[in-house]
């Protein structure tokens, strides 16, 4: 017991300090659209009011969004912190623990002994592509789905019928299907649980009879849940505007998915190959041998093919909602979801050896995790820095135009695999992260926008950010270096009249001063 308390205990000091850089980190891309939430939610008055009323109402348009969960807790770490960053990712990494213990809870459930238990928990805490949800504060949302699925999964492994873990497992489900649409598999989990967890010589029909009867109340609040969709959105399954999970997509367009997801963690992993390749190759030989090993304890089915079974339930459940190829290596949040089942499914390896050499391989799997997320925690860190010097640079370049100038700084939508730019160019330059609203003066454009300006500009649209009579102009033209961490300003400024020859010229500006790519 003392070993596998040692154990754990130095697996949470690994990740922790692994993390340490990322959790410095300031918001980042879509998170600034989640401080503008917030501080409407408190210009509306009734705080706590307006917070409560999103169980009841969508979180997006035109998207199908029904997340409230979530903004409780954005409500709360914006009333303790403000917008301190560093407590929120206190909030997010405390989730993360506690879905890490959830995986260990499981692990016992599923019949392992106390030291695999303390290394599937370990090996989800340090799983490679968690930090996408973990540091990103917009991930939470998969973030508190995967904390209402693990307990549903959880308390259903526990139940003997209707008593307090069944209810617990409805707790759970009731939870994810409010974090985040992702949650939708639970369900799904449940049945496998059941079908998968009976006694040794259990008829076929016994089974199946058992299962529904476990799975029954777990129906009623899923179905529940898409009759409230229904009554919310008109549609009890589609989430996205663009996209309809009910039409089958063909099969090149489902392998083209697939391959999407694939590519992610070669992305991820690009400043790092080796220690990438690492942590695949565990997974790729440790799988195997974790069969082997719980085919020789005779508890296959139970201890392998169902932590692999969710496996493949979560991954297929991404395929109808997908319709991006994330070419930037940004996604990674979609593996959350699976690392719990990957982690479970591993620790059955362990047991071909024993006493201490169990914990010296369980070590051993645990680093190679550890030595491959550290590059990608690295990633954020660096990510944050930047945020860090742009957001002053801003202030200081818009104070030093006049009053009539207009300038553009092209800022990168993503620093290596993390979002950085897209989706927050008004909240670079606009508070609570500027003293005052900088639009009038300067506007953040990611370099996949750039190309609208020059008609932007043309048809009067400088007139209308200052909100008076200007001339169309264009004053300077600047970029972030994120190399560097400053901003370089185009000598002279390109033409806007001519869209051709600006756009030209924007591109080697941007190549050339900040390594950045204009389309």
């Amino acid at each position: 017991m003392y070993l596998t308390r040692f154990f754990w205990w130095a697996s949470l000091a690994l990740g922790l300090i692994i993390a340490w850089p990322a959790l410095q980190a300031p918001f980042l891309s879509d998170d600034l659209g989640i401080m503008q939430w917030v501080l409407a939610w408190d210009r509306e008055g009734g705080f706590w009011k307006v917070i409560g009323t999103g169980f009841a109402r969508s979180f997006d348009v035109p998207n199908h969004f029904y997340r409230p969960l979530a903004s409780l807790t954005y409500g709360f770490d914006y009333l303790l912190w403000g917008f301190e960053p560093l407590p929120w990712h206190f909030t997010g990494y405390a989730l993360h623990i506690f879905n890490a213990l959830l995986v260990g809870k499981i692990a016992r459930a599923l019949g392992s002994d106390a030291l695999q238990a303390a290394a599937a928990a370990a090996l989800f805490l340090l799983f490679p592509l968690a930090p996408e949800v973990v540091i990103w504060f917009s991930g939470r949302f998969d973030l508190l789905a995967v904390t209402g699925m693990l307990i549903a999964v959880f308390g259903h492994a526990r139940a003997q019928g209707f008593d307090r873990w069944r209810a617990l497992s409805l707790l759970g489900l009731a939870l994810g299907l409010t974090a985040k649409e992702a949650a939708m598999q639970a369900p799904g989990l449940l049945v496998l649980v059941s079908l998968l967890r009976g006694p040794a010589g259990e008829s076929l029909a016994a089974r199946a009879g058992r299962t529904l009867r476990e799975v029954l109340p777990a129906c009623l609040v899923f179905l529940a849940y898409l009759g409230f969709r229904v009554k919310l959105f008109g549609t009890a399954l589609q989430i996205y505007s663009s996209s309809d999970p009910t039409a089958l997509p063909a099969w090149p367009v489902l392998l083209d998915r697939a391959k999407a997801l694939a590519a992610i963690p070669r992305l991820v992993f690009a400043d790092a190959p080796l220690a990438g390749a690492l942590a695949l190759g565990v997974i790729a030989l440790g799988l195997p041998f974790a069969a082997a090993a719980c085919w020789r304890e005779r508890r296959l089915s139970r201890a392998w093919v169902l932590p692999v079974g969710c496996a493949l339930l979560s991954l297929l459940a991404l395929l109808p909602h997908l319709g991006t190829n994330f070419s930037q290596g940004e996604g990674s949040r979609f593996f959350y979801a699976t690392a719990p089942w990957l982690a479970l499914a591993l620790v059955p390896a362990l047991g071909w050896v024993r006493d201490r050499q169990r914990a010296v391989l369980a070590a051993l799997f645990v680093a190679s995790f550890g030595l491959a997320q550290a590059p990608v925690m690295a990633q954020w860190g660096r990510a944050g820095e930047a945020m860090r010097a742009l957001v002053p640079a801003l202030g200081n370049t818009a104070a030093a135009l006049d009053q009539d100038d207009f300038a553009l700084v092209l800022v990168p939508d993503y620093i290596g695999t993390v979002l950085f730019g897209r989706n927050a160019q008004g909240g670079m330059a606009t508070p609570p992260l500027q003293a005052s609203n900088l639009l009038p003066k300067l506007v953040p454009v990611i370099p996949a926008d750039l190309f609208t300006w020059p008609q932007r500009i043309a048809q009067g649209d400088v007139a209308v950010i200052k909100g008076r009579e200007v001339a169309p102009r264009l004053d300077a033209l600047y970029c972030f270096d994120p190399r560097r961490d400053r901003l370089e300003q185009a000598t002279p400024t390109p033409d806007w009249r001519d869209s051709a020859s600006f756009l030209t010229a924007a591109r080697v500006f941007a190549r050339r001063a900040c390594g950045l790519d204009v389309p």
